[in-house]
């Protein structure tokens, strides 16, 4: 089985004024459920570890997103004829989603958040086996959504079942094991098995001994970074639902050269699907480039 990575940038424009949901993806989430197409089949599926990230809104360059100050949150309002955009990505298989089902959200959809055109910008299709960004031995990662890192993916495998009475805490540091530990868990479950690393057989052993030589070989050379807290949106007693995460950026430097084509092709596919929990919803959206 061959595996790909397809991604579709979009322009989003609100034909009147509207406000926008405290996490904009999910204007983008709305269209693809009501789609009926293979995209929101994915969307609504309880798989582990999505094949699929919906970024945020963007106007320009800024992710669009409600944060949470004084316990107050904000309105993301935006003017009627906006261009806003988009971006979804996902990994797929030989018989799997094509190019056709990101096509089918286009169009002049009336959404809970008002009425918007969607136009296709642009297509992009690679095969996982070539994604690399050529990593060098200094690079950045910049945190562009809140990343929503669980304290528990470093947990030995041994301990896994002892860890489920432990509270769910989330980090607000990068730490490079936690960061590269699971990515290297979400590409094993997202690709083919002849395409997993370091074998077919790979598993969460092979996950936390990566994270454990991340720690090791990369040193933070600069960095900065802030705590976030995203509204999700209110529960049904109309309390906010907030998730707290971290943004900003690190500059690493890389002591390991037999760890860089690993690394490498893990940082390729974050890229896309971003890094942590709730990718789907557009949180851990990053970018990554040699410095």
């Amino acid at each position: 089985m061959t595996s790909s990575v397809i991604t579709a940038r979009y322009s989003v424009i609100p034909v009147n004024d509207v406000v926008l949901p405290p996490l904009t993806s999910k204007l983008i989430k709305y269209v693809i459920e009501v789609s009926n197409s293979g995209l929101s089949r994915v969307v609504s599926s309880n798989a582990f570890l999505k094949p699929l990230s919906i970024s945020m809104l963007f106007l320009g360059s800024r992710p669009l997103y409600s944060t949470l100050n004084y316990h107050n949150s904000q309105l993301l309002t935006v003017r009627g004829g906006t261009l806003l955009n988009a971006r979804v990505s996902a990994v797929v298989s030989d018989g799997g989603l094509g190019v056709e089902d990101f096509r089918s959200i286009e169009g002049c959809w009336s959404t809970p958040y008002g009425n918007f055109e969607i136009r296709l910008d642009e297509l992009e299709v690679i095969r996982v086996n070539y994604l690399s960004i050529g990593l060098g031995r200094y690079f950045k990662i910049s945190y562009l959504t809140p990343t929503v890192i669980t304290a528990k993916y470093m947990i030995p495998p041994t301990l896994r079942a002892k860890s489920r009475v432990l509270p769910e805490r989330h980090k607000l540091i990068p730490q490079p094991s936690f960061i590269f530990s699971y990515l290297l868990r979400l590409w094993n479950n997202v690709v083919g098995p002849e395409e997993r690393i370091p074998n077919r057989s790979a598993g969460d052993l092979e996950a936390y001994k990566l994270g454990r030589l991340a720690d090791i070989t990369l040193v933070e050379v600069d960095y900065m970074l802030r705590p976030t807290t995203a509204v999700v949106g209110r529960d049904n007693e109309g309390r906010l639902r907030t998730v707290r995460g971290f943004t900003g950026w690190v500059i690493y430097e890389s002591l390991a050269n037999k760890l860089q084509p690993t690394l490498d092709k893990l940082l390729a596919l974050a890229k896309y699907l971003g890094i942590g929990r709730s990718r789907g919803i557009g949180f851990g959206m990053v970018e990554v480039r040699n410095v």
